[in-house]
């Protein structure tokens, strides 16, 4: 008979050994319990904040002063603030030193240039600032000093006028007795559109006594002669300008003997006579 051959049989297990166990991917971190774990920190954070009988600013001012305390253990601390553009005016220097608002131990890392920089321009004092810091310790302005201009008398003293129109804040207007005097309410916005007429008529700058603001749009200007030049409202006073350069070209107006020059209509410029000849009020072509 023909052998029957049997299936072979895998061999038993050796004793001792034990088959290795699947390989299980890594659970993935479910985003919403990071978000539960943080509420509950920050929940034991004011719990144990109303325990101790403090509160959120109390813990903010201990952060603080912590994290400066770090800073400044590292050498990250204001140790200087240098102001550069003043040296001709240390007393301007030293007032924008101190409206920068930066002392010296002040965190590095909190002293913000933006900050400083919109601090330092609103005292009036400069009409340019560029903040740096200089690591590790030391804070630098570089200013360009604003330029006094005129003297206003806001209904209670006399105030200092830089170029752009702003209070110099901490100047003493019996200082600056030789610029021209502003009167009238809201007289300092219109300080640039003033100085662009007298930049653009040759020479008359020198000439003003004083310029009064009308209804917080125009000038009238005030010679030392005497004569009254009345002007448009500021976005025409380079028209102006150029009329009555080109009036003075031809007949020397300026110095006429007159008591108002009218420049307020385009194209037609009106004389009033210092005396009682001539054509009182009479229109002239500009």
């Amino acid at each position: 008979m023909p052998q029957v051959k049997g299936r072979k049989t895998a061999p038993p297990p050796k004793r001792g050994r034990k088959a290795p166990e699947p390989v299980q991917a890594p659970r993935q971190t479910d985003p919403m319990s990071i978000v539960i774990g943080l509420v509950m920190v920050l929940a034991v954070i004011v719990a144990g904040a109303a325990l101790m009988g403090g509160s959120m600013s109390r813990m903010n001012t201990g952060v603080t002063g912590a994290v400066d305390g770090v800073a400044s253990s590292f050498g990250f601390a204001v140790a200087d603030v240098r102001v550069v553009g003043l040296e001709q005016n240390p007393e301007r220097a030293r007032l924008v030193q101190a409206l920068s608002e930066v002392e010296p131990g002040d965190n590095m890392f909190r002293s913000d240039p933006h900050r400083i920089r919109r601090r330092i321009l609103a005292t009036g004092q400069v009409t340019e600032a560029r903040v740096y810091r200089l690591w590790p310790n030391q804070i630098l302005i570089r200013t360009a000093p604003a330029r006094a201009a005129a003297v206003w008398h806001d209904g209670n003293a006399w105030q200092v006028i830089d170029t752009q129109g702003r209070l110099m804040e901490g100047m003493n207007a019996r200082d600056y007795a030789d610029l021209f005097r502003l009167s009238g309410a809201k007289a300092p916005d219109g300080v640039p559109a003033l100085l662009k007429f007298l930049a653009e008529t040759d020479g008359l700058a020198a000439e003003v006594s004083y310029a009064e603001r009308v209804s917080a749009r125009r000038w009238n200007v005030k010679l030392r002669s005497g004569m009254l030049i009345l002007l448009p409202p500021d976005a025409g006073v380079s028209r102006a300008a150029g009329e009555l350069m080109s009036l003075d070209a031809s007949s020397d107006i300026i110095r006429r003997p007159l008591d108002r020059l009218d420049l307020r209509v385009t194209g037609r410029t009106f004389l009033e006579p210092s005396d009682d000849t001539g054509a009182d009020g009479a229109p002239a072509e500009s």
